[in-house]
């Protein structure tokens, strides 16, 4: 799965000139904040569900039938049309995880809840620098950054809701299962990671089999992990010492000033 993620210095100039496929909109839009440490939007106190912590990450969210994609900060995670832009809440009063999509292989791709995205080609791409997973075999869980080698960012598959009244899309983050690297680390899941330019034009502009065709694991020797302090575990936390694989990648983590 992926439920933390860091953005360090991603600039939207940056991503365009990699991915050089895509037809940039007539303005960029301002360049993501860096924030090292990113969870899905979440109510911090059960005794006050009215209060809503809101996060966001960089997308690019295809519009059918045009040329150009939007790109943006898009709200994490996916609000169905049914929620009313808040965050979903089943009957029972609990909280529907809708951060991630997974891919299925039965009749349906995805849950109900993401089928009408799905259908109406509302596909997107969040980008992010690295994203965080937890060894399930421990206790406590030990945390580790997981980072491509080969790229200077993930682009990750993710559907999008609609946007509506002004308010950006939102998105969740494809998983599929994980590759041998992931699995070292004691993770059953993966994001739905692209690799190239052409998966990500493809993905987001091409037919649904093509595109669903692009849904697997990623290439091991592509992919880098590395334990970080339990402190990444705090929501929100940004003060988080990264080991130096982190602090020298291509989007190397700088200070928030």
């Amino acid at each position: 799965m992926c439920g933390k993620a860091s953005v360090s210095s991603l600039a939207w100039k940056d991503i365009y000139a990699w991915a050089n496929l895509l037809v940039p909109p007539d303005g960029l839009p301002e360049d993501p904040e860096t924030r090292i440490n990113i969870s899905p939007s979440r109510i911090p106190r059960r005794s006050e569900p009215d209060v809503v912590t809101w996060e966001t990450l960089p997308a690019t969210v295809a519009q059918p039938n045009q040329d150009t994609c939007w790109s943006g900060d898009a709200t994490w995670p996916f609000l169905p049309p049914w929620s009313g832009g808040s965050l979903p809440i089943l009957k029972n009063g609990k909280l529907l995880s809708t951060a991630n999509a997974r891919l299925r292989h039965d009749d349906s791709p995805f849950a109900p809840t993401f089928m009408p995205a799905w259908k109406s080609q509302r596909r997107a791409v969040v980008w992010v620098s690295w994203f965080y997973e937890f060894d399930g075999r421990t206790h406590p869980k030990v945390p580790y950054a997981v980072f491509p080698l080969g790229l200077p960012f993930w682009p990750m598959a993710a559907l999008a809701s609609a946007a509506k009244d002004g308010q950006p899309p939102s998105v969740a983050i494809i998983t599929v299962e994980p590759n041998r690297v992931l699995q070292s680390v004691g993770h059953h899941r993966s994001p739905a990671l692209l690799q190239t330019p052409e998966e990500v034009r493809a993905w987001l502009q091409g037919p649904p089999e093509t595109a669903l065709s692009l849904l697997r694991p990623y290439p091991d020797e592509e992919m880098g992990v590395e334990t970080v302090p339990m402190a990444i575990k705090i929501p929100g936390n940004q003060d988080v010492p990264l080991p130096e694989p982190l602090v020298h990648h291509p989007q190397g983590f700088r200070p928030l000033s």
